[in-house]
């Protein structure tokens, strides 16, 4: 089976996963792409998609293109890609008796998002963008060191947030934008961002389902907080290497 490789940048432009063949494929074939984890994450299938099939978590973010099997184009686009969804993508061909006709699999990487600011800005943005229109009941929720701490940073939760729900370390510092359930941006700002901020936020959007939540998304975002102390080191060693025999263009000395 020949296996493809994929990496892109986390929250970049939809990405997507190929799969060509150059057999003429029948008409009623069905066309099926699953995760590793054997979930489905698009089917085709009596000329067009067949959305109710598919897992929810890849519900509006699929797209393969139109008469597909003419051309024998089977590549399936991906928006909003995460770091959830690095994997193992296996895209089956299978005739109306469900034989299999073809497979291929794609290995997509989706790299961490990470965001750098400088101690003493005014504030910064931890992005994450996702399919528009959202379900109205979801709750978005951004929680610190997920593994560890897991301190809740911000909830929005029955259309508006819940500020008394977060950390006492995050109070009047976090913001995030409105109608952030259909526009789908559900980026968080946070202000007057400290060397103690540095670390790892996780952002998951759910809603419930019966008696338990159901998460729709997810996204990771590392942040790094460049103390004072720390920029000031920074720029010495920049300083030290330039009076060295480093070979390195010494162009470092009209930035500070």
């Amino acid at each position: 089976m020949s296996v493809y490789q994929v990496e892109v940048d986390s929250g970049a432009e939809p990405v997507q996963l190929p799969c060509k063949t150059i057999v003429r494929l029948p008409k009623d074939a069905k066309v099926e792409w699953r995760d590793r984890g054997d979930n489905k994450v698009h089917v085709y299938q009596n000329g067009s998609d067949q959305p109710e099939e598919q897992h929810r978590y890849y519900r509006d973010r699929t797209e393969m293109k139109r008469n597909l099997l003419e051309p024998g184009d089977l590549s399936l686009t991906l928006k909003y890609p995460t770091d959830t969804d690095s994997n193992t993508y296996t895209c089956t061909v299978y005739n109306r008796e469900g034989r299999n006709l073809m497979e291929k699999q794609v290995v997509l990487k989706v790299k961490d998002c990470q965001v750098e600011v400088e101690e003493g800005e005014e504030s910064v943005q931890l992005p994450f963008r996702t399919t528009p229109d959202l379900p109205e009941d979801a709750g978005v929720g951004w929680v610190y060191d997920p593994f560890k701490t897991c301190r809740r940073v911000h909830l929005y939760e029955n259309r508006s947030d819940q500020p008394e729900e977060q950390d006492q370390v995050y109070k009047d510092r976090t913001e995030m934008k409105k109608d952030l359930l259909k526009t789908g941006d559900l980026s968080l700002t946070l202000k007057y961002p400290k060397e103690t901020d540095t670390g790892e936020y996780w952002c998951g959007v759910f809603n419930e389902d019966g008696d338990r939540l159901r998460v729709l998304r997810v996204k990771t975002v590392k942040l790094k907080v460049k103390g004072r102390t720390q920029i000031k080191d920074e720029t010495e060693n920049i300083r030290n290497r330039s009076s060295s025999n480093d070979p390195t263009p010494l162009v470092a000395d009209q930035f500070f």
